[in-house]
């Protein structure tokens, strides 16, 4: 599969020059786990509205801890400096902590550079940048936790195909369906639909008498015989789980039950 290298570096440089907007000085400050993961909903953004098609043609794998590209790794340092962004390096304690972050504060080139970028990327992905822009924790679990990583496991190549319309019936074909109904029957359809709007009004204005329980001897009795009904107590400490393999497809994780 082809990519797209201007894409990326664009995708890259819009990244860092909204996060340049932020108030908080430390916050514009990018490195490459936030860059890679920006471009990542980039390319799911763009998917959603064309058929599955990413912008930058980026195979993405999820690798570690969500979606990872070795191509969009590979384009930061060209990216930030066309663009003449700050580098800055500084020791870590931890093997898998970057140690190096970016960082640039110019509106007018960020205003140039937001017409390249498909409005069906900058009005969902400027929105991410500013809640989360350095936030590694919150970034990371925001990216899990989209439809095309919960339809990954790890190691497997990302799928954006699941946003192809070949399955989404056009809204044409449904209202020609509902004129091919017959006059009475679209007559008892909408007064069943009155019927429904009717009964949520009244049940929004219905009120609940509420009885303060007293507790007493009876009442703690009875809540000490419900526990019993849990059986044993749950063992405290430290435990160790084992999951399957199958849980990675399984329809729980899809969110489909």
């Amino acid at each position: 599969m082809s990519y797209n290298e201007k894409n990326i570096d664009l995708i890259i440089q819009y990244a860092l020059l909204t996060a340049g907007q932020g108030d908080d000085y430390l916050s514009r400050r990018l490195g490459p786990i936030h860059l890679i993961k920006y471009v990542y909903l980039a390319d799911l953004y763009y998917a959603q509205k064309h058929n599955g098609t990413s912008f930058t043609g980026i195979n993405w794998q999820f690798f570690h801890f969500g979606p990872w590209s070795f191509q969009v790794n590979n384009r930061i340092d060209a990216a930030t400096s066309a663009i003449l962004a700050n580098r800055h390096s500084f020791d870590s304690h931890f093997k898998d902590e970057d140690v190096v972050r970016w960082e640039i504060s110019d509106d007018d080139l960020l205003k140039r550079m937001s017409r390249e970028v498909p409005s069906e990327i900058t009005i969902k992905l400027k929105n991410n940048i500013r809640k989360y822009s350095s936030d590694t924790e919150g970034l990371l679990g925001f990216v899990y936790q989209t439809e095309p990583m919960l339809n990954t496991a790890p190691n497997d190549y990302i799928d954006f195909s699941i946003y192809t319309d070949q399955d989404k019936v056009p809204i044409e074909k449904v209202m020609l369906r509902f004129e091919q109904i017959s006059n009475k029957k679209k007559k008892a359809f909408s007064q069943k639909i009155k019927a429904l709007k009717l009964a949520r009004t009244f049940g929004k204005k219905k009120l609940i008498p509420v009885t303060i329980p007293r507790h007493d001897e009876i009442y703690n009795d009875g809540i000490n015989w419900l526990d019993t009904l849990a059986g044993e107590e749950f063992p405290t400490g430290r435990l160790k789980a084992q999951f399957s393999t199958d849980v990675w497809g399984s329809d729980t994780r899809k969110g489909k039950q």
